[in-house]
């Protein structure tokens, strides 16, 4: 029987499996360098003083039952031509291979000591905006996770305050323009202080220092900037640009006959870096690993609809699609009922 491998096992990883284990013709292998996932919007509950393991999916026991083989390894290689991945623990043969390894958070410094990336160190900052050592917090970066990261800290009763810098001239600046000047007015509705234009050269333990020589005091530094490519795809002799693999209208990486990717590691035009991003390039690339076994003509990846959600704490968050953008309690809404329902969603699926 074929065998399917999926690399990677964050969101688009998770839902490329569940897509291929519904198919008969082929074997799934996960391969995860660990065994559980972290739900990136479920963090914001983390700072709120949701339990962290509330966030977190555990991979072997989502598993277990299901007819998907879990393998917990770093990849060190991909020899295509040769259909194997090379692990630190040993080599694991494929038939077809989809590629999910996901993003690491890009830094403009050198010296990350002082910093708390709020992607891996959610715990930490919850604590530490709970702490009386604590005043002065300042979140550098003014994309959705710097916004939804203010936006949360400004509805907890503790006594800090809080600085949102952007090196940009605008928040959410690949949003249309409404929807940085509305994340605005409503973080400094809630006291955020808002600096545009503020590129972050260096971090020290009380102060974040400007690329102009400014600086700003910091009890608690927390970074929230962008995300690139893994780096591991530079490894896998496939063709990459500076944003990730190249692949084509049907998510083939370029060059290949049998190799797919999806999430934070591909580029292609009109690509957005987000959660629904990921999961409608996972979708798009299972099925056509499967159309591909099965002997059909794959199918072109559809990104005309394409719905952003930015949380803005309490009952507000702000919908963008197609350049059009809502504000207030229904967006919000939409947000709460897919992040309740979250836990349902994945029991469907597995």
């Amino acid at each position: 029987m074929e065998r399917t491998v999926v690399l990677g096992c964050g969101e688009a990883g998770l839902i490329a499996a569940a897509s291929l284990e519904r198919a008969d013709e082929t074997d799934v292998v996960v391969v995860s360098d660990r065994d559980f996932h972290v739900f990136s919007f479920l963090l914001y509950d983390v700072l709120e003083g949701t339990p962290f393991a509330d966030a977190c999916l555990d991979l072997r026991s989502v598993f277990r039952d299901k007819d998907v083989t879990f393998v917990q390894g770093i990849a060190n290689e991909v020899d295509v031509s040769n259909h194997k991945i090379e692990l630190r623990s040993g080599a694991l043969t494929f038939d077809t291979l989809l590629i999910a390894v996901g993003g690491v958070t890009t830094y403009s410094i050198d010296d990350r000591r002082h910093v708390s990336d709020i992607r891996t160190d959610a715990r930490e900052v919850r604590d530490g905006v709970r702490s009386p050592d604590v005043h002065d917090v300042v979140i550098v970066g003014g994309g959705p996770v710097g916004v939804e990261t203010a936006a949360t800290l400004s509805t907890i009763p503790e006594n800090v305050d809080s600085t949102l810098l952007t090196s940009s001239h605008r928040l959410l600046p690949d949003f249309p323009p409404r929807a940085g000047r509305l994340a605005e007015r409503h973080l400094r509705h809630r006291s955020v202080d808002v600096r545009s234009d503020a590129r972050v050269s260096d971090v020290t333990e009380d102060r974040v220092v400007l690329d102009d020589g400014r600086a700003e005091q910091s009890d608690l530094t927390i970074w929230a900037g962008g995300v690139r490519p893994n780096p591991v795809i530079q490894r896998f002799g496939l063709p990459v640009t500076d944003r990730g693999l190249r692949v084509d209208r049907f998510l083939r990486c370029d060059g290949t006959d049998d190799v797919y990717a999806a999430g934070d590691v591909v580029d292609y035009p009109g690509k957005v870096n987000d959660g629904y991003s990921a999961g409608r390039e996972a979708r798009t690339a299972a099925k056509n690993a499967v159309r591909d076994v099965r002997g059909r003509r794959p199918r072109e990846h559809d990104i005309r609809w394409h719905p952003r959600v930015v949380h803005l704490g309490d009952n507000a968050a702000i919908v963008a699609m197609n350049g059009v953008v809502h504000a207030g309690r229904g967006p919000a809404l939409l947000r709460t009922v897919a992040v309740e329902s979250y836990p349902f969603f994945w029991k469907s699926l597995y």
